[in-house]
């Protein structure tokens, strides 16, 4: 009989033993299954976040790229202004560079004149009459 209640004891410390390992691991278990869940809530709602996000980051690409279209369509319409703009100054410069070539001689033509009417004079008034 000793030896049962012995044995009888031993189990039961085992079990009790063995019983609080359960417990402990229960508990460790509902609370990994609670910060689980809260994991996934959290997921689920930046997953959502993130998508709203990306549309609207979407949306942004989509605007933005227009507007670069608009600009390189506008650049390009610059640069061919710019290049006519260019074209006219260089014609009306070659225009101006005739223009004073002529005007220079014309003013040498008028100072050798000048100076010819001023001998002439220096020479007496008579000689300017023939």
């Amino acid at each position: 009989i000793s030896m049962l209640s012995e044995l009888h004891v031993k189990i039961v410390a085992e079990g009790e033993v063995v019983q609080k390992e359960y417990a402990k691991f229960t508990e460790w278990c509902e609370d990994r299954a609670r910060t689980l869940a809260h994991e996934i809530e959290t997921g689920k709602s930046d997953v959502e976040s993130l998508k709203a996000t990306i549309d609207e980051q979407t949306s942004s690409i989509a605007s933005l790229t227009t507007r670069v279209e608009e600009l390189a369509g506008s650049i390009a319409s610059n640069e061919a202004d710019l290049k006519a703009a260019t074209e006219v100054r260089a014609k009306e410069q070659k225009d101006f560079a005739a223009e004073e070539k002529e005007l220079m001689e014309t003013i040498e033509m008028v100072n050798r004149a000048i100076a010819v009417l001023e001998r002439e004079m220096a020479k007496g008034a008579p000689a300017m009459l023939q």
